[in-house]
């Protein structure tokens, strides 16, 4: 492993990944400010010689440490890239459960479009919906889980402006 590991180029490609599992191509080339080719070369011969894995399951080619693929992690590492998910997501953390309406009230866009990020955000198993007399109630399902994750592996860092958002939840 030492002699794959021996280029600083290929090393800190493991390194980025193994700090930010589940990243894509483009984003670890944005990263390490590398063409996409060079990256691309080095996530090849670092998967041929076992160090990485890589996963389609969310529709993008994505690459993990191999052997540290947790499912809840699977899930989180495309949907919480994402700015909105993940700002639904905080919010619902920080308030233990919440309606549409008041869901509506912290972001800036249509009502369908949060109803589709909800409905995204329950499919994968991050969230879970609640009939409350003719109001949908959502909530977090393994909130202590997703929290450590967050903790872990900072998806927010990867998302411009979103550092502060994080350090306003207060736990």
């Amino acid at each position: 492993m030492d002699d794959v590991l021996e280029l600083e180029t290929r090393r800190s490609i493991f390194d980025i990944i193994k700090k930010n599992p589940g990243l894509h191509l483009s984003k670890i080339s944005k990263m390490l400010d590398l063409r996409i080719s060079l990256v691309e070369y080095h996530l090849h011969y670092l998967e041929k010689h076992g160090l990485i894995q890589s996963d389609t399951s969310t529709g993008y080619k994505r690459y993990l440490i191999k052997g540290e693929k947790k499912s809840l992690q699977k899930k989180n590492f495309s949907i919480l890239r994402q700015k909105n998910l993940l700002r639904i997501v905080l919010y619902l953390i920080k308030k233990g459960y919440s309606s549409h309406k008041d869901i509506l009230e912290i972001m800036d866009i249509s009502p369908s479009t949060l109803s589709y990020h909800l409905k995204r955000l329950i499919k994968n198993g991050i969230i879970d919906v609640k009939i409350k007399g003719t109001t949908r109630i959502y909530r977090i399902k393994n909130s202590d889980e997703l929290v450590s994750w967050l903790i872990e592996y900072k998806p927010y860092n990867l998302l411009d402006g979103f550092n502060e958002v994080w350090k306003d939840f207060t736990f």
